[in-house]
């Protein structure tokens, strides 16, 4: 006969005796039930989906040109077979919108409801028998030409008009004319003393002044509206490596490189007044929001634009960018894969968020935000994209693409517009 062992009766006993705490045994299985039940619903859940996506790619060349607006990607397409063109695609589907033949071109510039398509050997490094380049405006809407000129237009801000520079067979600049941005008709036109280098002074973001600078340092400032002359003047220029100059609101930077130094003089851009030469060595200068920045080896410092007084200094690092809104990237060095970058407040370099680690390369988002993108490292090829919010700084993750090529990457607010080896990739970012 078998036996089972049923235990101590006493002890069996007793423990049935005792008192059983309903309440407690109910919250129990409350909390058992619930744990079960959010284990269910998190196996149960889809992943979140990707805020990146890809839309439509077009065939692209290296020597085809690329530029995007809100609304329409244009892209030059040359072709051994026949003349080169633009052609118009709808940013979001991909739609071809209009083909327009133009010739070679190496500059498109959206420009409201004109495209203006520079075409011709660029003024540097053209032969001496070649043509000088020439401006075409085409109609956004239907790529129909309105009207072509003789001249590169200028990368100022535009208003009604549009500023065309003429050039010698040399490369040197030596005429400027103001013509309708619509209708080509011409507003002024000045025969200049040949000039080496030229940019335009903006206030409001309205184009106020013109400045030439020739081989020898001639300086002269000619108003915007109407070509007249406002000054002249002689500033230090030549028998240097390389100088160049740009505008920084109301002041003009001049950068003279000799051998391995790096000096930058600035200057008031009404009258060429000397304000303030750098005092270290630098690597460049840029500006930064309401300051002038220098950046070299000692770090970066934001500098006051008419006395150049030291406002702020990061000595950490050694990189800048100007983002707009007063915001900047600084960087510890030239790439961002490899070092500490963080996003600044421009007025007190005051580092806003936690630092951005990896990224390879940022372009512009929708409005108050910047597009980051990097490499993945598994798998290898895959590009992240985040986004960063310049007003605090947060990093929000959107997601992984097919891998592209970041450093050639284009932003518009909800898209990036890449390169991808002999393809041209549109992908939408929400």
């Amino acid at each position: 006969m078998t036996l089972i062992d049923l235990g101590n009766a006493e002890a069996a006993t007793g423990a049935a005796a005792a008192p059983v705490n309903l309440p407690r045994l109910r919250r129990l299985a409350l909390v058992v039930l619930t744990a079960l039940g959010l284990a269910a619903m998190t196996a149960s859940t889809p992943p979140a989906p990707s805020l990146v996506r890809p839309l439509w790619t077009t065939a692209l060349q290296p020597s085809d040109t690329v530029a995007v607006d809100g609304r329409t990607v244009y892209l030059n397409r040359s072709s051994p077979s026949g003349p080169a063109e633009v052609v118009a695609f709808d940013l979001h589907t991909g739609r071809l919108r209009w083909s327009t033949p133009t010739g070679d071109a190496y500059g498109i510039r959206p420009a409201g409801d004109v495209v203006l398509v520079t075409t011709g050997p660029p003024p540097i490094g053209s032969t001496p028998s070649a043509p000088g380049p020439r401006t075409i405006a085409l109609d956004a809407a239907t790529g129909t030409q309105l009207w072509q000129a003789a001249g590169a237009s200028s990368s100022s801000p535009l208003g009604s008009g549009v500023l065309l520079a003429e050039t010698s067979q040399s490369g040197a600049t030596t005429g400027l004319r103001l013509v309708g941005l619509r209708d080509g008709h011409q507003v002024w036109r000045r025969s200049i003393t040949p000039a080496e280098e030229w940019t335009t002074i903006t206030e409001g973001a309205r184009p106020t002044s013109i400045i030439t600078m020739t081989a020898t340092g001639d300086a002269t400032v000619y108003n915007y509206d109407d070509g007249a002359v406002r000054h002249r003047s002689r500033i230090p220029w030549n028998g240097v490596y390389s100088a160049t100059f740009f505008p920084v609101g109301a002041q003009l930077v001049v950068i003279r490189t000799a051998s391995a130094q790096t000096a930058a003089t600035i200057y008031h851009a009404a009258d060429l007044r000397r304000l303030w030469l750098s005092d270290e060595l630098i690597g460049y200068v840029t500006g930064c929001g309401p300051l002038i920045c220098t950046a070299g080896v000692r770090g970066v410092a934001g500098r006051d634009p008419a006395t150049g007084r030291e406002t702020w200094r990061r000595d950490d690092m050694r990189f800048v960018w100007n983002l707009g809104a007063d915001r900047l990237l600084l960087s510890a060095a030239a790439n961002l894969a490899s070092a500490t970058t963080v996003l600044v407040d421009a007025a007190t370099g005051r580092t806003i968020g936690r630092p951005l680690g990896g990224q390879e390369a940022f372009v512009a988002g929708p409005a108050g935000s910047l597009i980051l993108l990097r490499a993945t490292g598994r798998p290898h090829d895959r590009t992240a994209v985040n986004r960063l919010d310049l007003a605090d700084g947060r990093q929000t993750a959107l997601g992984t693409v097919d891998r592209l090529a970041e450093q050639s990457c284009q932003g518009v607010s909800g898209y990036l517009i890449c390169p991808r080896g002999d393809t041209l990739t549109v992908t939408a970012v929400d």
